[in-house]
Protein backbone atom coordinates (compact mmCIF):
# COMPACT_ATOMS: atom_id res chain seq x y z
CA UNK A 1 0.00 0.00 0.00
CA UNK A 2 1.54 3.30 -1.06
CA UNK A 3 0.36 6.82 -0.30
CA UNK A 4 2.07 9.93 -1.56
CA UNK A 5 1.67 13.72 -1.32
CA UNK A 6 3.54 16.85 -0.45
CA UNK A 7 3.00 15.92 3.19
CA UNK A 8 3.61 12.20 3.01
CA UNK A 9 6.69 10.46 1.71
CA UNK A 10 6.28 8.77 -1.72
CA UNK A 11 7.68 5.65 -0.06
CA UNK A 12 5.31 5.55 2.91
CA UNK A 13 5.23 1.86 3.96
CA UNK A 14 2.33 -0.51 4.26
CA UNK A 15 -0.29 0.21 6.89
CA UNK A 16 -3.08 -2.00 8.17
CA UNK A 17 -6.40 -0.45 9.17
CA UNK A 18 -7.70 -1.57 12.56
CA UNK A 19 -10.84 -0.54 14.39
CA UNK A 20 -10.90 -0.26 18.19
CA UNK A 21 -13.92 -0.47 20.45
CA UNK A 22 -13.92 3.30 20.83
CA UNK A 23 -14.75 5.57 17.84
CA UNK A 24 -11.14 5.87 16.75
CA UNK A 25 -8.99 4.65 13.91
CA UNK A 26 -5.51 3.27 14.41
CA UNK A 27 -3.07 2.89 11.54
CA UNK A 28 -0.62 0.08 12.20
CA UNK A 29 2.64 -0.03 10.26
CA UNK A 30 2.80 -3.74 9.57
CA UNK A 31 6.50 -4.36 8.72
CA UNK A 32 7.92 -2.49 11.71
CA UNK A 33 4.87 -2.73 13.96
CA UNK A 34 5.09 1.03 14.55
CA UNK A 35 1.83 2.28 16.04
CA UNK A 36 0.50 5.72 15.39
CA UNK A 37 -1.71 7.17 18.07
CA UNK A 38 -5.50 6.87 17.59
CA UNK A 39 -7.10 9.10 14.98
CA UNK A 40 -10.56 10.39 16.10
CA UNK A 41 -13.30 9.91 13.55
CA UNK A 42 -15.02 13.21 14.37
CA UNK A 43 -13.50 16.69 14.14
CA UNK A 44 -10.95 17.65 14.97
CA UNK A 45 -9.16 14.63 13.54
CA UNK A 46 -5.51 14.77 14.58
CA UNK A 47 -2.80 12.23 13.95
CA UNK A 48 0.06 12.63 16.41
CA UNK A 49 3.27 10.66 16.70
CA UNK A 50 6.54 10.83 18.53
CA UNK A 51 9.62 11.79 16.44
CA UNK A 52 10.77 8.15 16.42
CA UNK A 53 7.43 6.95 15.08
CA UNK A 54 7.42 9.65 12.42
CA UNK A 55 10.90 8.65 11.28
CA UNK A 56 9.94 4.98 11.16
CA UNK A 57 6.85 5.70 9.10
CA UNK A 58 8.64 8.06 6.74
CA UNK A 59 6.50 11.03 7.74
CA UNK A 60 8.28 14.40 7.54
CA UNK A 61 6.04 16.02 10.16
CA UNK A 62 5.40 15.31 13.82
CA UNK A 63 1.70 16.01 13.46
CA UNK A 64 -0.83 15.67 10.67
CA UNK A 65 -4.28 17.24 10.90
CA UNK A 66 -7.07 15.08 9.48
CA UNK A 67 -10.24 16.97 8.60
CA UNK A 68 -13.58 15.19 8.84
CA UNK A 69 -15.15 14.30 5.47
CA UNK A 70 -17.82 11.99 6.88
CA UNK A 71 -20.61 14.40 5.86
CA UNK A 72 -20.21 12.93 2.35
CA UNK A 73 -20.78 9.36 3.47
CA UNK A 74 -23.94 7.54 2.47
CA UNK A 75 -27.12 8.60 4.23
CA UNK A 76 -28.97 5.42 5.28
CA UNK A 77 -32.28 7.18 4.67
CA UNK A 78 -31.39 7.88 1.02
CA UNK A 79 -32.79 4.80 -0.67
CA UNK A 80 -31.86 6.16 -4.11
CA UNK A 81 -28.15 6.52 -3.36
CA UNK A 82 -27.16 3.31 -5.16
CA UNK A 83 -29.20 4.23 -8.23
CA UNK A 84 -27.58 7.67 -8.35
CA UNK A 85 -24.10 6.12 -8.14
CA UNK A 86 -24.90 3.74 -11.00
CA UNK A 87 -26.19 6.67 -13.05
CA UNK A 88 -22.95 8.62 -12.43
CA UNK A 89 -20.72 5.66 -13.31
CA UNK A 90 -22.73 4.84 -16.44
CA UNK A 91 -22.30 8.43 -17.64
CA UNK A 92 -18.53 7.88 -17.76
CA UNK A 93 -18.92 5.14 -20.38
CA UNK A 94 -15.85 3.28 -19.07
CA UNK A 95 -14.36 0.81 -21.53
CA UNK A 96 -13.48 -2.56 -20.02
CA UNK A 97 -10.19 -2.83 -21.89
CA UNK A 98 -7.32 -0.44 -21.24
CA UNK A 99 -9.22 2.35 -19.51
CA UNK A 100 -7.43 4.60 -17.04
CA UNK A 101 -9.72 6.17 -14.45
CA UNK A 102 -9.11 8.90 -11.90
CA UNK A 103 -11.49 9.56 -8.98
CA UNK A 104 -11.04 12.86 -7.14
CA UNK A 105 -12.44 13.12 -3.59
CA UNK A 106 -14.40 9.86 -3.78
CA UNK A 107 -16.04 8.11 -0.86
CA UNK A 108 -14.97 4.55 -0.17
CA UNK A 109 -18.48 3.44 -1.12
CA UNK A 110 -18.19 5.08 -4.54
CA UNK A 111 -14.90 3.31 -5.23
CA UNK A 112 -16.58 0.03 -4.26
CA UNK A 113 -19.21 0.61 -6.93
CA UNK A 114 -16.70 1.60 -9.61
CA UNK A 115 -14.65 -1.53 -8.97
CA UNK A 116 -17.76 -3.74 -9.03
CA UNK A 117 -19.46 -2.27 -12.08
CA UNK A 118 -16.76 -0.85 -14.33
CA UNK A 119 -13.57 -2.92 -14.69
CA UNK A 120 -10.63 -0.85 -15.88
CA UNK A 121 -6.89 -1.20 -16.35
CA UNK A 122 -6.00 1.49 -13.80
CA UNK A 123 -8.00 3.19 -11.06
CA UNK A 124 -6.40 6.06 -9.16
CA UNK A 125 -8.01 7.72 -6.14
CA UNK A 126 -6.88 11.08 -4.80
CA UNK A 127 -8.07 12.66 -1.57
CA UNK A 128 -6.92 15.01 1.16
CA UNK A 129 -7.91 12.47 3.80
CA UNK A 130 -5.55 9.65 4.74
CA UNK A 131 -8.47 8.06 6.56
CA UNK A 132 -10.56 7.83 3.37
CA UNK A 133 -7.58 6.56 1.37
CA UNK A 134 -6.85 3.93 4.03
CA UNK A 135 -10.46 2.72 3.84
CA UNK A 136 -10.23 2.47 0.05
CA UNK A 137 -6.89 0.67 0.15
CA UNK A 138 -8.10 -1.75 2.81
CA UNK A 139 -10.87 -2.94 0.47
CA UNK A 140 -9.12 -2.60 -2.89
CA UNK A 141 -5.36 -2.98 -2.82
CA UNK A 142 -5.06 -2.57 -6.59
CA UNK A 143 -6.45 0.97 -6.43
CA UNK A 144 -3.59 3.50 -6.53
CA UNK A 145 -4.09 6.04 -3.75
CA UNK A 146 -2.46 9.46 -3.55
CA UNK A 147 -2.97 12.20 -1.00
CA UNK A 148 -3.39 15.68 -2.39
CA UNK A 149 -4.77 17.38 -5.48
CA UNK A 150 -4.91 16.30 -9.11
CA UNK A 151 -1.48 17.81 -9.67
CA UNK A 152 0.18 15.20 -7.40
CA UNK A 153 -0.77 12.30 -9.70
CA UNK A 154 2.42 10.90 -11.28
CA UNK A 155 2.90 11.46 -14.99
CA UNK A 156 3.36 7.72 -15.50
CA UNK A 157 -0.39 7.24 -14.91
CA UNK A 158 -1.60 9.78 -17.46
CA UNK A 159 -3.42 10.29 -19.72
CA UNK A 160 -6.76 9.37 -18.15
CA UNK A 161 -9.79 8.26 -20.14
CA UNK A 162 -12.26 9.06 -17.36
CA UNK A 163 -12.11 11.46 -14.44
CA UNK A 164 -14.74 11.42 -11.70
CA UNK A 165 -14.85 14.70 -9.81
CA UNK A 166 -16.90 13.39 -6.92
CA UNK A 167 -17.08 16.55 -4.80
CA UNK A 168 -15.92 19.62 -6.69
CA UNK A 169 -16.87 22.10 -3.89
CA UNK A 170 -14.15 20.61 -1.67
CA UNK A 171 -11.31 20.64 -4.19
CA UNK A 172 -10.22 24.17 -3.36
CA UNK A 173 -10.00 25.35 -6.98
CA UNK A 174 -12.32 27.11 -9.40
CA UNK A 175 -13.88 25.15 -12.25
CA UNK A 176 -11.58 27.03 -14.64
CA UNK A 177 -8.50 25.94 -12.66
CA UNK A 178 -9.80 22.37 -12.48
CA UNK A 179 -10.36 22.03 -16.22
CA UNK A 180 -7.03 23.69 -16.95
CA UNK A 181 -5.30 21.02 -14.86
CA UNK A 182 -7.33 18.16 -16.33
CA UNK A 183 -6.65 19.27 -19.90
CA UNK A 184 -3.03 18.26 -19.30
CA UNK A 185 -3.94 14.85 -17.92
CA UNK A 186 -6.67 13.58 -20.24
CA UNK A 187 -6.60 11.55 -23.43
CA UNK A 188 -8.48 12.81 -26.52
CA UNK A 189 -12.16 12.00 -26.05
CA UNK A 190 -11.81 11.58 -22.29
CA UNK A 191 -14.87 12.14 -20.15
CA UNK A 192 -14.96 14.34 -17.06
CA UNK A 193 -17.86 13.53 -14.75
CA UNK A 194 -18.69 16.17 -12.14
CA UNK A 195 -21.36 14.91 -9.82
CA UNK A 196 -22.96 15.15 -6.41
CA UNK A 197 -25.77 12.87 -5.35
CA UNK A 198 -27.29 15.40 -2.93
CA UNK A 199 -27.65 18.20 -5.47
CA UNK A 200 -26.42 21.78 -5.75
CA UNK A 201 -28.78 23.19 -3.11
CA UNK A 202 -27.28 20.95 -0.40
CA UNK A 203 -23.88 22.52 -1.04
CA UNK A 204 -25.10 26.12 -1.13
CA UNK A 205 -27.58 25.93 1.75
CA UNK A 206 -25.86 23.48 4.11
CA UNK A 207 -22.26 22.55 3.37
CA UNK A 208 -20.93 26.07 2.77
CA UNK A 209 -22.25 27.11 6.20
CA UNK A 210 -21.43 23.94 8.16
CA UNK A 211 -18.00 23.14 6.68
CA UNK A 212 -16.50 26.46 5.48
CA UNK A 213 -12.92 25.22 5.88
CA UNK A 214 -13.56 22.35 3.42
CA UNK A 215 -16.32 23.62 1.11
CA UNK A 216 -15.01 26.69 -0.69
CA UNK A 217 -16.91 26.62 -4.00
CA UNK A 218 -20.43 25.91 -5.23
CA UNK A 219 -21.20 23.42 -7.96
CA UNK A 220 -21.07 25.35 -11.25
CA UNK A 221 -24.24 26.18 -13.12
CA UNK A 222 -24.37 25.50 -16.84
CA UNK A 223 -23.34 28.98 -17.92
CA UNK A 224 -20.22 29.02 -15.74
CA UNK A 225 -19.33 25.48 -16.76
CA UNK A 226 -19.77 26.14 -20.47
CA UNK A 227 -17.48 29.16 -20.34
CA UNK A 228 -14.72 27.23 -18.57
CA UNK A 229 -15.18 24.21 -20.83
CA UNK A 230 -14.73 26.25 -23.99
CA UNK A 231 -11.53 27.81 -22.63
CA UNK A 232 -9.91 24.40 -22.15
CA UNK A 233 -11.18 22.32 -25.09
CA UNK A 234 -14.03 20.56 -23.29
CA UNK A 235 -17.61 20.13 -24.48
CA UNK A 236 -20.62 19.54 -22.25
CA UNK A 237 -22.45 16.44 -23.43
CA UNK A 238 -24.82 16.03 -20.48
CA UNK A 239 -25.98 18.38 -17.74
CA UNK A 240 -28.48 17.54 -15.00
CA UNK A 241 -29.28 19.98 -12.20
CA UNK A 242 -32.09 18.47 -10.15
CA UNK A 243 -32.99 19.35 -6.53
CA UNK A 244 -31.29 16.24 -5.16
CA UNK A 245 -28.91 15.30 -7.98
CA UNK A 246 -26.18 17.05 -9.96
CA UNK A 247 -24.39 15.60 -12.97
CA UNK A 248 -22.25 17.25 -15.61
CA UNK A 249 -20.40 15.23 -18.24
CA UNK A 250 -17.73 16.85 -20.39
CA UNK A 251 -15.73 15.43 -23.31
CA UNK A 252 -12.17 16.52 -23.96
CA UNK A 253 -11.05 17.55 -27.46
CA UNK A 254 -7.29 17.99 -27.53
CA UNK A 255 -6.77 20.51 -30.31
CA UNK A 256 -3.03 19.86 -30.40
CA UNK A 257 -3.44 16.22 -31.41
Amino acid sequence: MVFSSALVSPALPLFRLTQTSSPTLTLVHSPLRSHLRPLPLRPPRRLSSSPSHVAAAGLPMEELVERDWSFLDADPSDTQRADKARRIIAAANIKETGSKVLAALPTADFIDRVVESAPCELLVAIHESLFVLAMIKESHDRVRCWQGTIDVVPEKFVPFDVVFVCYFPGMGVSVDQLLSSLSRKCSPGARIVLSFDQGRAAVEQNHRQQFPDIVTFDLPDRIVLEKAAMEHSFQIIEFVDEPAFYLAVLRFHDQEK
